[in-house]
């Protein structure tokens, strides 16, 4: 992989993947032989609970509110970057585009590592038409309550989310917002 860096161009001898949802903690990247994990910033993006699942979470007549990442300014999005020697690329890559579904597409970003250390990666984005259109907190919470499929509940999906932002460190607003709506309605 080449980066160009203005009239230079350098060797890249790795490449980065940035996960900011289940990829962060699932070990997927030891079938890889995964180089190192760092915590990584994407600047410019925020995670969403906007795309509907409606087969692992959810369901077509209860979608699961599950996260995307969208864009925002000013915003980041903390995350893991994974990094792998670039004759891992294509069976990553591979990989990656089964598990996320056709649906998520592959862009590269510039991420920056915890150390300060900026970084071109990949990231997958969902374009695909399953969408949530709530307009408040208090909609998607009621959703997440309702919502049960093939790997488990909506709320196993989100407290999973919550759990894994809690172990990484990471202060991230959407789940937040969304974990205290969704304890809210239970309480009520």
């Amino acid at each position: 992989m080449t980066v160009g860096t203005g009239i230079f161009a350098l060797e890249s001898k790795s490449m980065w993947i940035f996960g900011y949802g289940s990829l962060m903690e699932d070990g997927w990247e030891k079938e890889f032989a995964c180089l190192r994990r760092e915590r990584a910033a994407l600047t410019g993006y925020e995670r969403s609970f906007s795309k509907a699942s409606t087969l692992n979470w959810g369901s077509k007549d209860d979608p699961a509110p599950t996260l995307r990442v969208v864009p925002r300014e000013g915003a980041v999005c903390r995350g893991i970057a994974f990094e792998f020697e670039t004759s891992r690329e294509d069976a990553v890559i591979a990989y990656l585009s089964k598990r996320e579904g056709q649906s998520f597409w592959r862009r590269q970003v510039k991420l920056t590592l915890d150390a300060g250390q900026a970084v071109q990666g990949c990231c997958f984005f969902y374009e695909g038409k399953n969408l949530i259109q709530a307009t408040n907190v208090e909609e998607v919470a009621a959703m997440v309550l309702r919502a049960r499929g093939r790997d488990g509940s909506a709320l196993d999906y989100l407290r999973n989310t919550k759990d894994a932002v809690d172990r990484m460190g990471f202060r991230d607003e959407a789940v937040e917002t969304l974990w205290a709506a969704v304890l809210q309605m239970q309480k009520s």
